[in-house]
C-alpha cells in the first residue's frame, strides 16, 4: 500500500510505497495526530521533516549569511537580489561574486604612518 503526497496548487502527487508494517505504524500515528490537541505538534514535526528533504540550494540562507550579504551590499553599493534572501544557492552565488572584493576593501592598510615633523 502507498501513501500519497499531493500538492493541489501544483497538480503534483507522489505515491510513496510502504510495506504493511510501516503503513500500519503510520496509520496509528495519523489517528493519534488527528486529535485536536496533538495535531499542531504533529504538523510541526512533519513540516520540519519535509523541509529537511528539500535540496540544500533551495533552503533559506542562515541569519549570518544574510547579515554578511547585507554588509557587503551596503559597503560595495550593490543590490542584494531577493532570491539571495530566499535561497542558499542564490546566496552562495552573491557571496562568491562579492565577498572577495569586500574583503579586499576591508583589509587593513599595512602602510607605516607618517612620522610627525619635529
Amino acid at each position: 500500500m502507498a501513501l500519497k503526497l499531493v500538492d493541489d496548487d501544483l497538480d503534483v502527487s507522489f505515491e510513496i510505497p510502504l510495506n504493511d508494517e510501516a503503513r500500519y505504524i503510520l496509520s496509528v500515528q495519523l489517528q493519534r495526530a488527528s486529535e485536536a490537541k496533538l495535531k499542531p505538534q504533529f504538523e510541526e514535526r512533519l513540516c520540519e521533516r519535509l523541509q529537511e528533504l528539500v535540496d540544500a540550494d533551495l533552503r533559506p540562507p542562515t541569519s549570518k549569511q544574510v547579515a554578511y550579504a547585507l554588509d557587503i551590499a551596503r559597503n560595495l553599493d550593490v543590490s542584494l537580489p531577493s532570491e539571495a534572501l530566499r535561497h542558499k544557492g542564490s546566496m552562495f552565488e552573491f557571496l562568491d561574486r562579492y565577498a572577495p572584493l569586500y574583503k579586499e576593501r576591508c583589509k587593513p592598510s599595512h602602510e607605516t604612518p607618517a612620522q610627525p615633523a619635529e
